[in-house]
């Protein structure tokens, strides 16, 4: 965790940005390999981020309040670029392909994916949304220890059960199988709605 925040704060972003209330650890110590894989939310199952740490984000009240989202939507992982989580961060709304950034240039559709098919994908799994095709890699000089790092970053969120659609993989896996407990043909969600989705934590995986 110690490192996934110093990566954070690394970062420069705005501190009106996160909820330590919702940080949590999932490295072996913290998130034994004894206790389940697997948990609950809103109805359906998603796959517990083994060796990832969770630095919370901040979530409107009025949202959670109108949508009761902590009890009744489901967990999902949207795997992302640094740019495109700021934009999703500072503008309170997910991106769809040809939204500008706030950088200026414009969300494209990720390699593999239908052109012209302008959607949001998650999945229950952070096998699946943590792929280098989804969640980029990124360098870390730690200027605590002074160790070269490999960083990932990851969207944990909410999601409204009936607002998307389940679909196979689309990374060409063919018989490999990306996650022992999502089977390939659900791992895949995509939904036009922005507001379907509401980002509660910025995964970190430090290697």
């Amino acid at each position: 965790m110690a490192l996934a925040k110093e990566y954070v704060e690394s970062l420069g972003w705005d501190n009106v940005l996160f909820d330590s209330s919702h940080d949590k650890c999932y490295c072996i110590k913290c998130y034994p390999a004894s206790w389940s894989d697997m948990a609950d939310a809103g109805g359906q199952k998603y796959v517990i981020p083994r060796g990832w740490a969770r630095i919370g984000l901040h979530v409107d009240a009025a949202i959670v309040g109108v949508n009761d989202i902590w009890n009744k939507w489901i967990v999902t992982f949207h795997g992302t670029s640094l740019l495109a989580a700021k934009s999703i961060l500072h503008n309170r709304q997910f991106c769809l392909p040809g939204d500008k950034l706030i950088d200026g240039t414009l969300l494209g559709i990720r390699p593999g994916h239908i052109p012209d098919k302008k959607h949001i994908y998650t999945s229950p799994t952070i096998a699946y949304s943590g792929l280098p095709v989804y969640s980029t890699k990124h360098d870390f000089n730690s200027s605590k220890n002074y160790c070269a790092y490999t960083v990932q970053i990851v969207l944990q969120c909410r999601q409204k059960p009936g607002s998307y659609t389940v679909q196979g993989e689309t990374v060409n896996a063919r018989t490999t199988r990306l996650c022992p407990f999502i089977s390939n043909d659900d791992i895949d969600y995509y939904t036009e709605i922005r507001g379907s989705l509401v980002a509660y934590g910025l995964l970190v995986k430090v290697i």
